[in-house]
């Protein structure tokens, strides 16, 4: 048979899946997208609130308080059952002295199981660790000796508690033989482990020198386990009014005269709470000093001779911004006269005159404006360009004056819009700013704050 030769091969067609197409488009979009943020520099976006800065002036102040130290009236191991800071009454136990040392071993030895604590004592160390946390600052590390001191005496007393009751009848009889005393507050008052050796100086006793910090000769009482007869032992602050006393520039202190300034509003700043104050202004021996009177926080700050103040003076509130987020840019400023409103425009523009003597009518963004001038950048106008009076054949070189301004760049569209701002205040981390201006920014806008990494217009990476 024959075989048929009249066979006709047609080529594969390439069937092209849009499906695919489409999905792989998107990939690369997405790759594209991703490595573009990923080398792109990324700014932080702040939002911006309501704040309140103060002027102050910070000082080192000594501490002047009615205090009295109390010396051991005989040798032996001492135990303290009073914490530190205490309010204390006269029948208030705080310390005894064992001469043996045989029941104060006891006590310190006595078994330290949490379960042997009230709620009371629970409360309280609960309440003290909190505020140590809360108070505490990586720059002050040495504090952190100090606390874990007062703590373990803390929970020291709190465990000798079940065994005072325990051992009453030994305690007893050594009391009848003279060897274990308590003692008890002779007044009332707050009660201090700590001497500086400057207890007892009053205002009229301070001088120039008293304000050397050489002079502080800091000793820690609860470190002691045994004292000697007329040994310091503890120190009671027995008013809450103290003063605090520090030297002031010759500026100043005339400036509070002339003011008649009676009170003050000061901020401590070892926990930056704040208080008012009586205020005085004194010149001895040529130099003056600020004598602030107070009736409370007496006991917050009873371990320091010397606080770290400042004075809250000439408060201003506004928006409150960060100096990062602070920059300076140079605009064209053109004269108001030579903008006019177009036809089917309601934005005010600017008439160029080209080289070829036509016009077109530009609409340049307004950044800020004077009296008689807008402040415009170089988005549609470059230096040189001409601009015609409206209805006058007089020509303007733009670039003849420019000007600074202050901003920042608003990102709440996503991409780097400059907006001028008022600095009312500034200290060395934030700026105070005018609220309500024209141009400006307001309440939970969202600025970079990193102003000087970007650019008008540019796209922002938020992190």
């Amino acid at each position: 048979m024959k075989k048929d030769n009249n066979i006709i091969k047609f080529h594969k067609q390439i069937q092209i899946n849009i499906g695919l197409v489409i999905f792989g488009i998107i990939v690369l979009y997405v790759i594209f997208h991703i490595f573009s943020y990923l080398t792109s520099d990324s700014i932080t976006v702040y939002e911006v609130t309501e704040g309140t800065i103060a002027k102050d002036t910070s000082y080192r102040a000594l501490a002047i308080r009615q205090e009295e130290v109390m010396n051991a009236p005989t040798s032996g191991d001492i135990f303290y059952y009073a914490a530190n800071f205490d309010q204390v009454g006269v029948r208030t136990n705080i310390y005894s002295i064992d001469t043996t040392g045989t029941i104060t071993a006891k006590l310190k030895g006595s078994n330290q199981n949490l379960d042997v604590l009230t709620k009371s004592d629970m409360t309280k160390l609960t309440s003290s660790i909190r505020d140590f946390i809360y108070d505490y600052d990586g720059n002050k590390f040495q504090k952190v000796y100090a606390y874990k001191t007062d703590l373990d005496s803390d929970l020291q007393q709190y465990y000798s508690v079940n065994m005072l009751q325990e051992m009453e009848g030994e305690i007893t009889q050594a009391q009848q033989q003279g060897k274990f005393t308590y003692y008890k507050a002779h007044v009332p008052g707050t009660i201090v482990y700590q001497t500086d050796g400057m207890e007892g100086i009053s205002l009229s006793d301070v001088t120039k020198d008293s304000f050397n910090a050489k002079n502080v000769k800091v000793t820690n009482l609860k470190y002691q386990d045994k004292v000697k007869e007329g040994q310091a032992v503890y120190k009671v602050i027995t008013s809450d009014r103290w003063n605090l006393m520090f030297p002031i520039d010759k500026d100043n202190a005339k400036k509070f005269l002339m003011e008649e300034t009676a009170y003050v509003q000061i901020r401590f700043l070892e926990d930056n709470a704040t208080t008012w104050a009586a205020c005085e202004i004194e010149k001895r021996d040529g130099d003056y000093y600020m004598i602030l009177s107070l009736d409370d926080g007496v006991a917050r700050y009873a371990n320091s001779r010397f606080v770290h103040i400042a004075l809250m003076l000439d408060e201003q509130s506004g928006l409150k911004i960060p100096n990062s987020a602070i920059v300076e840019k140079t605009f064209f400023t053109v004269p108001k006269k030579y903008f006019f409103k177009g036809n089917d425009s309601e934005a005010s523009g600017l008439m160029i005159k080209g080289e070829n003597g036509k016009t077109e009518l530009v609409v340049p963004t307004v950044y800020y404006e004077s009296d008689d001038m807008y402040y415009i950048d170089s988005e549609k106008v470059t230096a040189d360009t001409k601009i015609l009076q409206p209805d006058s054949p007089v020509v303007y070189r733009i670039g003849t004056k420019t000007d600074k301004l202050k901003g920042v760049y608003n990102v709440n569209k996503g991409y780097a819009v400059f907006k001028q701002i008022k600095v009312l205040y500034q200290n060395e981390d934030y700026a105070i700013i005018e609220k309500g201006t024209p141009y400006g920014i307001a309440s939970f806008d969202h600025i970079a704050l990193q102003g000087d990494q970007i650019k008008e217009n540019e796209m922002i990476n938020e992190r």
